[in-house]
Parts: structure tokens; sequence; C-alpha cells
């Protein structure tokens, strides 16, 4: 029990410490008009049901087994709507990701909670943030 509050504790502080002092490492598109992937470390954001479709967000997350470096993103311009998610935090650091419909972390709110795969409502998305603890 203690080991796990802990790791939360670890998790919680890297995500903070981390996203305070760098920019996103963040993409909708590549530089050279192709098609973004999305990758196994990779948060992403799709168009379609099922991870389908046009990558609309793609963030790189840096996990390890002690943590993981997720940068916020405060304000998408223009909003998104996503219809499906792939989430890489594993579910041991105890970590939901919040989509915002507005930028600022402000608004109605969609959770991801668990690592893999999530379908969406299509609902806006102006900001995202990992919450942990």
């Amino acid at each position: 029990m203690i080991s796990r509050a802990l790791r939360l504790g670890i998790g919680a502080l890297t995500v903070l410490g981390l996203t305070a002092g760098l920019a996103p490492a963040a993409s909708a598109a590549g530089t050279d008009g192709t098609a973004v992937k999305c990758r196994k470390s990779d948060f992403c954001l799709f168009s379609g049901p099922h991870q389908s479709g046009q990558v609309l967000y793609r963030i790189d997350v840096k996990v390890t087994r002690t943590g993981f470096h997720f940068p916020e993103v405060d304000a998408l311009d223009p909003v998104i709507t996503p219809r499906s998610a792939r989430n890489p935090i594993p579910d041991s650091f105890g970590c939901i990701v919040r989509l915002n419909d507005k930028p600022h972390f402000a608004g109605d709110e969609q959770e991801i909670s668990g690592s893999g795969d999530a379908e969406l409502t299509g609902a806006p998305v102006g900001s995202i943030t990992p919450d942990c603890g």
C-alpha cells in the first residue's frame, strides 16, 4: 500500500515538475504534410471511432518504470472533436486524462481512465491534462 502511494506521488511530481518547464511535444500534422502516425508511446486523439481516421492530435509521452512526462495542453487552436483516443500511461500510475471542451481546462470534460484505447463522444476538446493521485 505504501509503495503504491509512493509511486503515485512520484508520478504526480514527475508530471507537475516536468510540465512546468518544457514546451509540449505535440502535433496535428507532419512537418512535410504527411499523415501523423500514433506510436506506442504517444497519447493520440483520432477523428474516427476505434482509433481510425486521421490523428487529430498527438503527444509524445515519455513513460519510465517510475514516472512519465505528459505535457499539459493549455489551449488547442482550433478546438478539435475526436471520436477515440489511445492512452500510453500505465494503469499502475493511477492517472486519468482530462479533456476539457474549452481552453485553460475550463468547461465540460471527458475523462480517459486506464491505458490503451478509449472511445469518445465527439465532444469538443480545447485543453488536455493528466490527473494523478
